[in-house]
This record gives C-alpha cells, sequence and structure tokens, in this order.
C-alpha cells in the first residue's frame, strides 16, 4: 500500500511538472530545458517559507504550506519571465540551449550561495499537512490525495486554456509562426505568457515535490530528473495534450521505480539500478517511437471539428 501511495504522490508531482513542460513545447513549441531550475525555484522558495528557524540561511518563516507552493509558483513564474526576456528571441536550438545553460546557473547559485538552502547540505524537516495529528501512513495517505487533487486542478485549468482562442494562438505559434504575426497577433508576448504560466505549473510542481521528500539539496533538482525524465513524459503520453502528459508521467515513473525490481538479476545487484532505470527506460522510449510515435494518446485537434473530404470540398 505505502508503495502504491508513492507512486501516486511521485506520479502526480510529475504530471504537473510535465503538463507545464507540455504547455511550452507541445502547445507553443518553447523546447525550455531549465525545468529542473524551475521546479528548483518553487521548491526552495515553498520550504524557505514553511519551514522551521535554522541558522546559517534564511527562512524560518512557518507559514502555511498552501502559501509556500503558491509562493513557490509566483517565483518560478517571475524567474520564467526573466529566462524570457533573455532568450525568447533566440531560435529554436539556441532557445534550448541558452535554457539548458540558466538552469544549471540556477543549480549553482543554489549550490554555493549557502545563504539561501544552505548549499549542498539543504533544506530539511520540511513539513507535509496535518503531519503532527497524524500517523506516518495516514500523512502519506492524505498527501497521496492532495497531490491527486492538486495534479487534476492545475489539468483542468491549463485544458481551459488550451481549448480558448488563447490555446488556439499558442497553437497557431507553434505551427505557423509568419503567418500568425501576419494576423497581427504579437508572437513574442504570447510566447512569453506560454513561459510564464508553464513555469509557473513546474514551480508548484517542484514546491509539491519538496513537500513529499521532507528534504531538498541542489542535486534533488538535477537535469536528468527534473527535464530529462518530464521530457520523455511529455514524448511518451504525447506532446500537445494534457491527458497524455499525465498518461505519460505515470507510465514512465512506474517504469522507472519498479525497474529496481530487474536489478538483482545483475551481478551487481543495486549497483545497476541507475544503468537499469535508463536502460528500461530508453527501451520504452525506442519502442513507442516505433509503434505509437504521437505517444500513448498523441496530440489533440486544434480545431473542434473537421472532416477529410473530396475534392472541392469545403473542409469546416
Amino acid at each position: 500500500m505505502a508503495y502504491l501511495l508513492s507512486l501516486i504522490c511521485m506520479g502526480s508531482v510529475y504530471a504537473i511538472i510535465s503538463m507545464g513542460l507540455n504547455l511550452q513545447w507541445g502547445y507553443t513549441g518553447l523546447f525550455n530545458l531549465a525545468v529542473f531550475g524551475m521546479a528548483a525555484a518553487g521548491g526552495y522558495t515553498s520550504a524557505i517559507l514553511t519551514t522551521a528557524p535554522a541558522g546559517g540561511r534564511i527562512g524560518g518563516f512557518m507559514l502555511p504550506i498552501s502559501v509556500g507552493m503558491l509562493a513557490g509558483a509566483v517565483v518560478a513564474g517571475i524567474l520564467g519571465y526573466i529566462i524570457g526576456r533573455i532568450t525568447l528571441h533566440l531560435e529554436f536550438g539556441f532557445f534550448a540551449i541558452a535554457t539548458l545553460g540558466l538552469g544549471m546557473m540556477i543549480q549553482t547559485i543554489l549550490i554555493n550561495e549557502g545563504w539561501i538552502g544552505d548549499g549542498v547540505w539543504g533544506i530539511g524537516a520540511i513539513p507535509k499537512p496535518f503531519f503532527h495529528r497524524l500517523n506516518p501512513f495516514q500523512t502519506y495517505l492524505l498527501f497521496s490525495i492532495i497531490s491527486f487533487v492538486l495534479m487534476l486542478v492545475v489539468y483542468f485549468i491549463l485544458e481551459r486554456l488550451v481549448k480558448s482562442p488563447w490555446g488556439r494562438i499558442q497553437m497557431a505559434i507553434k505551427e505557423e509562426e509568419h503567418l500568425t504575426q501576419m494576423l497581427g497577433k504579437d508572437v513574442f508576448s504570447y510566447r512569453m505568457q506560454s513561459l510564464v504560466i508553464g513555469s509557473m505549473v513546474m514551480g508548484l510542481g517542484g514546491a509539491l515535490y519538496a513537500h513529499y521528500q521532507a528534504y531538498i539539496n541542489p542535486e534533488s533538482f538535477n537535469d536528468i530528473m527534473m527535464t530529462f525524465i518530464p521530457l520523455l513524459m511529455v514524448v511518451a503520453g504525447g506532446s500537445g495534450n494534457n491527458k497524455g502528459s499525465i498518461v505519460g508521467a505515470f507510465f514512465i515513473w512506474t517504469a522507472w521505480s519498479t525497474s529496481e525490481i530487474f536489478a538483482g538479476y545483475f551481478p551487481l545487484g543495486a549497483a545497476q539500478l541507475p544503468h537499469v532505470r535508463m536502460l528500461t527506460v530508453g527501451a520504452i522510449i525506442i519502442l513507442l517511437l516505433r509503434f505509437r510515435p504521437t505517444g500513448l494518446i498523441g496530440r489533440e485537434r486544434a480545431v473542434a471539428s473537421s472532416a477529410e473530404t473530396e475534392e472541392g470540398e469545403i473542409i469546416q
């Protein structure tokens, strides 16, 4: 039962982060590789605001967890805006490289500036909801429910956004940027909005992760676990589809976490676990690209109704 609750909690965390990335990449075409920086901003902000006083770093405000998580989303959004001002004028590949570098800069700052989060030692004793009143099992059960509900709230909000005229413009920017400009749309502004909103969602996911783990350090938000894995989740579920991000998140995380079962069959046992995990996820991605290149669910149509017609017939 505890293992299932862990899958729900971590699956929900990654689903939230993946939906933020999917908004930027799947709908707007922004290949943002600073996901781990946004998640770290959200996680550290919430941890600083909700933990007890500690020497050597800022914090000790002991604010409610909900306040900390919302603040984490806001700080990540501000960070996304700053990164956008620096990088949004760049082409696709250069934008990806620049965001990766800026994300690594954020991680480096967290490592070297001990007054923020105690450097490499990180922040511990991060509270969970009602953890003083419940036993450990009840705490994890409640946290899994909160995580899943929060994931659904994020999903419904993003669904309303991407199915609105705003969302259709984002998809138009990804498919035909110059045509969208010719229609009088401010492409830079719309991209910035997508980057900021997606970053806020990633920050919220990072804050949820921090409260689940109860301890974070800069390595908790590394580029493999907080950028590469969410990217695989978006690909696995289907880029440009929020449902796909959720399905991909739970699918990849289940495969990642259960791969430790196979490590016991290797000569070095647990020492081979990282390699077994990468091999497992790599094999899944290869099979998906071979048999389901659009992902488990695939991309949603941008238009509500359309039909294939014979020559001369008008497409709705």
